[in-house]
């Protein structure tokens, strides 16, 4: 919100999203919750926590990890110039006075970020210790360092002709957001020491990380391909910005649901594998994607049914434009969808690295990408859909991929048993739908009723606040009367019914 109101959709917010894109983007997925290094650690940690030499295979972890991902960072900031040639060679061409700023920009935000690469794995590597040892606090909390650094550097510099403070606060909370988790990790039982004769599991390690990295990397290429053609919309300034924002909003109830329920399943999941228990496994999947899904539900509800106020509420304010806001608007209606689908796709993808397998993942991935090639050129290049198209795009192939690796894992565990979610699932999409009707009507009853001539921004918040009050409402109401076992679950963790049980699988 603060980023939107001192940038706006300007082609600065662009070479800061541009930028982002090949930095930033690699400490989310690297750095974060379900992540390569994150994963790997949990899964080989996760059997030898106990053993008296796991002290010595993460300092090894840690410092090849490091060496690597140093290698790479420094290889990003010596080719910034050719990456922004090769992304967006025609970004505002006909305008070079903005041309030339963009690309200066831009090149000088990648080399300020580079650094974020290789701090990305020292944060997972983290990440997954503290996981593995229960201590969850920091972890969870961490990351508002990133973003409470990159507020204060807006404040301290408010330079509207260069988005250098941008990539300074967002490299500084990077920072922020290790020397948080780091006393959590040295206070594990653990003892850390360097040796160079390679510590056992570091080869486990490495055979988990490299093709999990491969197939984020695949992943991320798709994120590439989207901006290749974002940049080819005529006029497509504030197009990409659009574009991370509504990405952002999407990823906001997406990180909550994966924080709370990813950060226990993980090591569940790998402790039934590694005492090959699939059946435990099958049901676990089951019991949290079902649960995941009924919370997903109306909140993807939401976004679709009463998007423009909810934009407006967090973004039009400063420099950020009723424009802009019909951008963010078009993107997010086709990309809410992806929600509920990506929660299926993360969650199933985390049973394979129980497995021990990155494999299966990293070719599906690879397989996604001229799929979503194709998909982006009719969408954008024969549709004319513009942002819109894109997100289209990535809702169909999110689906693909899911489908994909359901499919891989029937294969490798047997039945999955998603016959016994047809009809909790239909009984939650019959709710959901009610539900946005209702809050819809809602939403336009109520907002001529609270608009106010010079206070519009409290007329969206009370109206939107109360029509998706009342729909969520009328969403948990219409499930417990449909006799869901989900509402009862998160009631009974609210201890509104501590005596309803579930009924047996």
């Amino acid at each position: 919100m603060v980023v939107a109101s001192v940038y706006g959709a300007s082609p600065l917010a662009d070479a800061y999203n541009l930028a982002y894109l090949f930095t930033g983007n690699i400490l989310i997925l690297f750095g974060g919750l379900g992540g390569p290094f994150h994963s790997a650690t949990v899964t080989t940690l996760t059997p030898r926590k106990n053993n008296p030499e796991a002290g010595l295979l993460i300092t090894q972890v840690m410092f090849v990890s490091g060496v690597l991902l140093t290698l790479a960072a420094l290889v990003i900031c010596l080719i910034a110039p050719f990456l922004v040639h090769l992304i967006a060679p025609n970004y505002a061409l006909d305008n070079p006075q903005v041309h030339s700023q963009f690309t200066k920009q831009t090149i000088l935000q990648l080399r300020i970020m580079s650094p974020l690469i290789t701090i990305a794995c020292l944060i997972g590597i983290t990440y997954g210790i503290l996981n593995v040892f229960n201590r969850l606090f920091w972890p969870s909390v961490s990351p508002m360092f990133a973003s409470i650094a990159i507020i204060i550097s807006l404040y301290l510099f408010p330079d509207r002709t260069s988005s250098w403070p941008l990539a300074v606060g967002t490299l500084i909370g990077a920072l922020g957001q290790l020397c948080a988790q780091l006393p959590g990790m040295f206070k594990c039982n653990l003892r850390y020491k360097l040796s160079l004769k390679p510590a056992a599991g570091l080869k486990d390690y490495l055979s988990i990380l490299w093709p999990a990295i491969i197939g984020t990397s695949i992943g991320q290429l798709t994120i590439y391909v989207d901006s290749l053609f974002c940049f080819q919309i005529h006029d497509g300034q504030g197009a990409w910005t659009a574009i991370s924002n509504a990405n952002r909003l999407i990823q906001l109830p997406l990180g909550v649901l994966i924080t709370a329920m990813l950060v226990p399943i993980l090591p569940r999941f790998t402790e039934q594998a590694t005492d090959n228990k699939p059946e435990q496994v099958k049901f676990e999947f089951r019991r949290a994607l079902s649960f995941m899904w009924f919370i997903s539900m109306p909140i993807t509800m939401i976004l679709l049914v009463i998007p423009t106020p909810l934009v407006q509420i967090l973004y039009e304010r400063g420099a950020w434009k009723s424009e802009a806001t019909g951008l963010v608007v078009s993107a997010l209606v086709f990309l809410a969808p992806s929600i509920v689908i990506y929660i299926g796709r993360d969650l199933i993808t985390r049973v394979f690295y129980a497995y021990q397998d990155s494999k299966t993942p990293y070719y599906v991935g690879m397989s996604t990408i001229g799929v979503k090639a194709l998909l982006d050129w009719y969408f954008v290049m024969q549709l004319n859909m513009a942002v819109a198209g894109i997100c289209l795009a990535t809702t169909i192939i999110t689906f693909f991929n899911f489908a994909l690796l359901t499919i891989l894992l029937r294969k490798k565990i047997g039945d999955l048993g998603f016959a016994n979610l047809i009809l909790p699932v239909l009984k939650m999409l019959i709710a959901v739908s009610a539900a946005g009707l209702c809050t819809n009507f809602c939403y336009h009853l109520l907002e001529p009723l609270l608009r106010l001539q010079h206070l519009k921004l409290i007329g969206h918040m009370g109206s939107s606040a109360a029509a998706g009050g009342i729909g969520l409402l009328a969403y948990v109401g219409l499930c417990i009367a449909l006799r869901l076992d989900e509402p009862f679950m998160l009631l009974r963790r609210l201890q509104v019914f501590p005596g309803h049980k579930r009924a047996k699988p």
